[in-house]
């Protein structure tokens, strides 16, 4: 960080763009993230010129936008979501690179890099095992990767235009972390510091636990990002049940609000989490969905057959898909198709839902349904009581009014999202209980369907249009629908185009 800050001080800047700067900061990012399964090719063999190929132009590249450029004198609002665009399409493309050098088609190389980054996880490549191991790696680190992404646009892009901490406090709301008052780049540094913390002793558990190195580096990167990629074929239900114990609890603390871990572990605040209602709400309702998970199971089998080991396998089961399912993960234990349809229909709704505010889950998120329900008894208890003077407050906190129709608004945009993004698969050919599966599973990142599309198989059979909308549902869920939504409205292409228009003017006037 003081190297960046010296040279984003530096002389040699002889251009304003606030956009190529940081793109480039981005290229050089990417660059030192391609060294990872450059490593991994060269330890096993491998051959890592797919990777390194890629590294080279883009550290060079990347290192002349950020020393030559800097950052724009008259950078508006408009501009730094267009910038917020370019950033995400240039991760998906320099994360398609590798999977197109090694013989994947032009738009199956971006789905996988799309899914990646979004930390989706659903995948078509039929067999993951065919594939180079370094890839496999590269792969998964994309999840990883975007599991902070988010955090990076907060730390860098947002808050220079002035609109960073309006979007970090409404995203927070209801989660106690309106008093994280401390400058947007330390919010996110410590964030980042706590999640390759976890990253860490995950990688470190499974080690011990006796999974093998490069396994164990997937499966990690897959876990605390909550993306799901694996580089098997069998999800989970080839590893012991330890392992498979741990990768629940570090599942969960991905889809827990990573404000609560700062304070429990920086700041040793160990109540933090008793006391925070969103936290108690998300265990509150994955407990519930366990219980009814597990009672589907045992109205749908055989009393004859029951045993206590069976019965022990259906709640670890249940335990462990409702963890995978409610934090966007999608990895299983058992092939989730062959579940009642009762269960299919629990387990994408909690993945619609999805878990905390803050963290690196995908879908709706308990923190705005608290605020919602908390709205509902305000309104309600005017409706009975009018001339009380009640605000709306999660946590003893009062919610300003923008953070709850923030709150509604994502709500109506998940909803409307999900229905047009439903016809819109139905139009490329498929039925539509599969195509509000594939809708659900993209636009909440969690990567997994049932029926024809199941946990254990891949979308190598989805025609293209499909596969173009999904990548669309997948990048408007991970920008939480509503940054998307405004990004791609034809008022703000003329918006833009004004601005360039008298950027150019003004320009012309200086001359």
């Amino acid at each position: 960080m003081r190297v960046l800050g010296v040279l984003d001080r530096s002389r040699y800047a002889v251009w304003n763009s606030t956009t190529v700067k940081t793109l480039g900061l981005i290229e050089v990012i990417l660059a030192v993230c391609l060294m990872v399964p450059t490593f991994v090719a060269l330890v096993l063999g491998e051959d890592p010129r797919p990777f390194v190929a890629e590294a080279i132009p883009l550290i060079t590249a990347g290192s002349l936008q950020f020393i030559l450029f800097r950052k724009s004198v008259d950078f508006k609002p408009t501009n730094g979501l267009m910038m917020m665009g370019l950033c995400w399409l240039e991760l998906f493309v320099v994360g398609a690179v590798p999977y197109l050098i090694l013989g994947l088609s032009p738009l199956d190389s971006i789905f996988e890099s799309v899914s990646g980054f979004t930390t989706t996880g659903a995948t078509i490549l039929p067999d993951p095992t065919v594939w180079p191991v370094s890839l496999m790696v590269w792969r998964s680190f994309t999840q990883w990767v975007g599991g902070i992404a988010v955090i990076l646009v907060f730390m860098y892009v947002l808050p220079m235009v002035g609109i960073g901490r309006s979007l970090f406090i409404n995203e927070l709301a209801g989660s106690s972390s309106s008093d994280y008052t401390i400058k947007m780049e330390k919010a996110a540094i410590s964030f980042i510091m706590v999640y390759a913390l976890f990253t860490l002793a995950n990688y470190v558990i499974i080690v011990i636990l006796g999974v093998g190195m490069v396994d164990a580096l997937c499966l990690t990167f897959a876990t605390i990002s909550t993306g799901g990629f694996l580089n098997n074929t069998s999800s989970m239900a080839d590893y012991s049940f330890a392992v498979q114990l741990v990768t629940t609890v570090f599942m969960f603390l991905g889809g827990v609000n990573f404000y609560l871990h700062y304070n429990a572990i920086r700041r040793n605040q160990k109540g933090i989490y008793r006391t925070n209602s969103e936290f108690r709400f998300n265990v509150e309702w994955f407990a519930i969905c366990i219980v009814l998970i597990f009672a589907m199971f045992v109205l749908n089998s055989n009393i004859d057959e029951w045993s206590v080991n069976s019965i022990l396998d259906q709640i670890w089961n249940s335990v462990f898909s409702v963890v995978s399912m409610g934090t966007s993960t999608g990895m299983s234990i058992n092939n989730l198709s062959l579940f009642p349809a009762e269960c299919m229909t629990i387990l994408l709704m909690v993945g619609f839902i999805g878990a905390s505010s803050g963290s690196t889950s995908g879908g709706i998120k308990i923190g705005r349904l608290n605020v919602i329900y908390q709205f509902m008894k305000v309104t309600v208890s005017k409706t009975l009581h009018p001339s009380a003077v009640k605000d709306v407050r999660v946590d003893g906190q009062v919610l300003s009014h923008s953070a709850v129709l923030s709150a509604f608004s994502i709500l109506m945009l998940f909803i409307i999202t999900l229905i047009v993004g439903s016809i819109a698969i139905m139009m490329c050919g498929y039925h539509i209980v599969d195509a509000v599966n594939i809708a659900i599973a993209m636009v909440s990142n969690l990567g997994t369907t049932f029926l024809d599309f199941g946990t254990n198989g891949s979308f190598c059979d989805i025609n293209e249009p499909a596969k173009i909308v999904m990548m669309m549902l997948m990048w408007i869920g991970r920008l939480e629908i509503l940054t998307a939504i405004v990004f791609i409205s034809p008022t703000f292409w003329k918006e833009t185009v004004r601005n360039h228009r008298r950027t150019a003017k003004w320009k012309r006037r200086r001359i």
